[in-house]
């Protein structure tokens, strides 16, 4: 019912990483113009929203639109046995009632096959979320992966604070204290703010979002005071990772 070659083994890499390490299952609709998945963690803090376009593929086949629950951490298990030298294939088997996920070799031109468990066919359609942040900021994605990792060395929580041209990342416990002040030029690439933005992330969630720091080369983040944030990762050919994480309030 559907046939895909991707031919990028290292970057599918990064983002089956990611998604799996947010739940180890989810929906993926494969449709005529390209592949969506929606990810939700167990606790409703994390989500993860993949697009891939039928161009971001060498070879695009989808007979008819399906919408599956996959099992993303067989999945990740499976990619990650792929060389740089492999293409992945990925094709319904229509026998096994199974994502079937080959590995071929394009120099040596032999191939592993594997087949990754559906849960369920017929999953709900996957949404799109609307946000209304009032701080946005860009970083390359080297400068944000140290952030979080300077975080861990103090706490398990991180505040972000927006404000005019500035954004201030803080974190703090027990006698321990960190903070670095950011600007565009330094370590900023942009940052917009509409209104003053001032919220705290789980340190812990944070990390899912340093999974796919070596496929991209910058990262755009955008929240508000006590509200969800939205990291986004756009890749070379077109493929887009949206993380979602929800605010630690207590």
């Amino acid at each position: 019912m559907f046939r895909l070659v991707y031919t990028a083994s290292t970057k599918l890499k990064y983002i089956t990483q990611t998604l799996a390490k947010i739940n180890d299952e989810g929906t993926f609709e494969f449709g005529l113009n390209g592949v969506r998945a929606w990810i939700m963690s167990p606790d409703k803090t994390s989500l993860a929203v993949l697009e891939m376009p039928s161009l971001s593929f060498d070879e695009y086949s989808v007979e008819e639109e399906m919408r599956v629950v996959l099992r993303t951490d067989e999945l990740n298990k499976i990619v990650r046995r792929a060389t740089r030298n492999d293409d992945v294939i990925l094709k319904y088997s229509v026998e096994e009632q199974a994502l079937e996920v080959e590995l071929r070799d394009r120099k040596l031109g032999f191939s592993r096959s594997f087949l990754v468990p559906i849960s369920s066919m017929g999953a709900e359609e996957i949404r799109s979320l609307k946000l209304e942040p009032t701080a946005r900021f860009s970083i390359l994605t080297d400068d944000f992966k140290t952030v979080i990792q300077d975080v861990k060395v103090v706490g398990d929580f991180a505040e972000f604070e927006a404000s005019g041209d500035t954004l201030t990342v803080r974190s703090q416990a027990e006698e321990r204290e960190y903070e670095w002040v950011m600007r565009p030029g330094d370590a900023l690439l942009s940052i917009e703010v509409d209104e003053e933005a001032r919220s705290t992330y789980s340190r812990q969630v944070l990390e899912i979002a340093t999974k796919p720091v070596g496929a991209s080369e910058a990262v755009k983040v955008s929240f508000a005071s006590d509200y969800p944030m939205k990291i986004e990762f756009t890749f070379p050919n077109g493929e887009r990772l949206e993380l979602y994480i929800a605010p630690s309030l207590g």
